[in-house]
């Protein structure tokens, strides 16, 4: 190959075959670092590895998701905006991995509670998007069991339906449905395969399983009332819930769990015995509940985590009110929850978002508007 002219007036250099490599390596790391720089899990500000909190900043006409690092949440990242009819934001479920599945009213629609709305599977980390269908109920959050399935529920008049999608196959399977009044909720499927969903009704609440083509079977009643807030232990092998009780001349939402085989309640270790608990959250190893309790007239409260057979313990208080536990990242460090100036659900005073670490720091998450937690993404 022939030489390139010299510059004229300049002293021509041949530069080492060495340099060359060098400096070609700095550039492409360059451009490495750029593209690694995009994607939501990826962090060169001191938070490579560490858990990402995904959640949505409400708009009047679009919701803004974003991912944040557990250790500065105002470092966020946008991932996508998600418009939907004036006034009406998403609805999301448990993240699995990347992905997402929410219900949302789309635009053009007048809204309502009542109106059908699409349901979504979006993975964060690529930010594709797929609607899967356009008669869920947006008042239910939808159920993403694992990486494939997703379980929503549907409203026509009285009837409810609750429906089973194979995202891969993009088919849809109807499991569960009944004539009611009241209502039936989606719950997870467990250790074996079952659907567990429940029923309210004149009685109260009742907990319930199925398979296709079988009848539905009570495995317990959870609440002469109507209990709420379910979660299927980690294992599928327990239900979590709030039920409401007497205490001290109040009726009160209390944390319980059940064990699915047997209906075999798990005694909780007792704690702020005359007050309300919030959210009741499985650690990821499903050995311990955590709830949050309310404030009442010691003005602040702390989030706690139970476990049969051992003593409560606490996470770091909010200088003032309550926190609602949402969900825990990978190994159970950092607790995505909702926080409350107020004393208790009565007066709940404020609302914000927190992420709460297991060495006792509390850092907010910032928003101009409302906050809509969604889950954690994996470690980077």
């Amino acid at each position: 190959m022939a030489e390139a002219p010299r510059p004229p007036g300049r002293l021509a250099r041949r530069v080492p075959a060495r340099a060359i490599a060098l400096a070609g390596a700095l550039i492409l790391l360059g451009v490495a670092a750029v593209l690694l720089r995009l994607l939501p899990g990826f962090g060169l500000d001191g938070t490579r590895g560490v858990p990402r909190v995904v959640y949505a900043e409400f708009g009047p006409t679009g919701d803004h998701l974003y991912t944040a690092p557990a250790t500065d949440p105002a470092k966020r990242t946008l991932v996508d905006t998600i418009e939907h009819a004036d006034g009406w934001g998403i609805n999301p479920g448990a993240m699995s991995g990347n992905l997402v599945a929410y219900a949302v009213l789309p635009t053009g629609t007048a809204g309502g509670r009542g109106a059908p709305a699409e349901l979504w599977i979006l993975d964060v980390a690529t930010k594709q998007r797929t609607r899967l269908a356009r008669d869920a109920d947006l008042t239910v959050r939808p159920q993403l069991t694992d990486a494939n399935t997703i379980l929503y529920r549907t409203t026509t008049g009285d009837r409810q339906a609750i429906v089973r999608v194979d995202i891969a196959k993009q088919s849809r399977t109807v499991v569960y449905e009944e004539q009611t009044a009241f209502g039936v909720f989606p719950v997870g499927f467990d250790a074996g395969g079952a659907l567990i969903f429940v029923r309210l009704s004149t009685a109260g609440t009742d907990v319930l399983s199925t398979r296709p083509g079988a009848q539905a079977t009570p495995l317990f009643h959870a609440s002469n009332e109507l209990a709420r807030d379910w979660q299927l232990s980690p294992d599928r092998q327990a239900i979590a819930f709030l039920a409401p009780e007497t205490r001290a001349e109040r009726v009160v939402y209390r944390a319980q769990v059940v064990q699915l085989s047997g209906a075999h309640p798990a005694v909780l270790p007792e704690v702020a015995a005359a007050g309300e608990q919030y959210g009741p959250t499985w650690t990821s190893d499903g050995r311990s509940l955590t709830v949050g309790q309310e404030a009442g007239t010691a003005g602040a409260a702390p989030v706690t985590l139970l476990r049969p057979g051992a003593p409560p313990t606490s996470l770091a208080s909010p200088p003032r009110g309550f926190d609602v536990p949402f969900a825990w990242s990978a190994q159970d460090q950092y607790l995505a929850a909702h926080t409350f100036d107020g004393a208790n659900s009565t007066n709940p005073g404020r609302e914000s978002a927190v992420v709460i670490a297991q060495d006792g720091a509390r850092r907010p998450i910032p928003a101009t508007g409302e906050v809509i937690l969604v889950g954690w993404l994996p470690r980077a």
